[in-house]
């Protein structure tokens, strides 16, 4: 029989295992996403993080089209490993110039900014999803 000790180390190693398996499943619906969004015939995708020590961490991932209009973005919110990417509909259509004025006004504008800087720097090397 096992003492509390090796109770606790079970209980341990179980929950640590689970923790490993479900941010596997997390990347895969990360990566899942990506190859989504950027199966598109042309346009920019640009990926943001908005980080916290304490509280709710933000990704967004964000495509626009050539003329660097907002086609869709995908936001994942959370501070476990149970956050998938959703839909994010409020932004698209908009130009991305005009959505860094708007920014200010949002709580995840940080990981939007970090995308917009990413698909402005695919902008001015003229990369794009085609290639």
């Amino acid at each position: 029989m096992l003492s509390l000790w090796g109770w606790f180390i079970v209980v341990f190693a179980g929950i640590w295992i689970l923790q490993i398996l479900m941010t596997k499943m997390q990347l895969r619906n990360y990566q899942a996403t990506l190859k989504k969004m950027s199966s598109r015939p042309s346009g920019y995708l640009g990926v943001g993080i908005q980080k916290q020590k304490l509280g709710i961490g933000v990704i967004a991932i964000l495509v626009t089209d050539e003329a660097g209009s907002l086609i869709e973005s995908q936001l994942m919110k959370g501070v476990t490993v149970f956050s998938r990417f959703e839909d994010f509909p409020k932004f698209n259509g908009m130009h991305i110039e005009t959505l860094k004025e708007k920014l200010d006004e949002e709580s995840d504008g940080k990981a939007f900014r970090m995308a917009i800087e990413k698909i402005e720097t695919q902008m001015g090397k003229k990369t794009n999803l085609a290639i």
